[in-house]
C-alpha cells in the first residue's frame, strides 16, 4: 500500500490530520469491544510502516522459503 500512498501533504500538519480522519473513519460505529482491537491494529500499522512493511508484509521475505 505504501508504493500507493499519495505524498502530497502540504506538511506535517496535513499529514496528521489525515491520520486522523482515517482512524475517525475506521472507529465509527465501532463498538467499545471492537474498537480495542482496531486501535491495535492500527497501532501495528504503524509499526509495520515504520520498520519498512507493507500491510504486515516485510519485503525482504519475498521470494524466500517460508516467507
Amino acid at each position: 500500500m505504501l508504493d500507493q500512498a499519495d505524498w502530497n501533504f502540504a506538511g506535517t500538519d496535513d499529514a496528521k490530520a489525515e491520520i486522523r480522519a482515517a482512524v475517525l473513519y475506521l472507529l465509527k460505529d465501532a463498538t467499545a469491544g471492537n474498537r480495542a482491537d482496531i486501535v491495535l491494529e492500527i497501532i501495528q500499522i504503524v509499526r509495520d510502516a515504520a520498520n519498512g512493511q507493507v500491510c504486515g508484509h516485510d519485503p525482504l521475505d519475498e521470494g524466500m522459503p517460508g516467507g
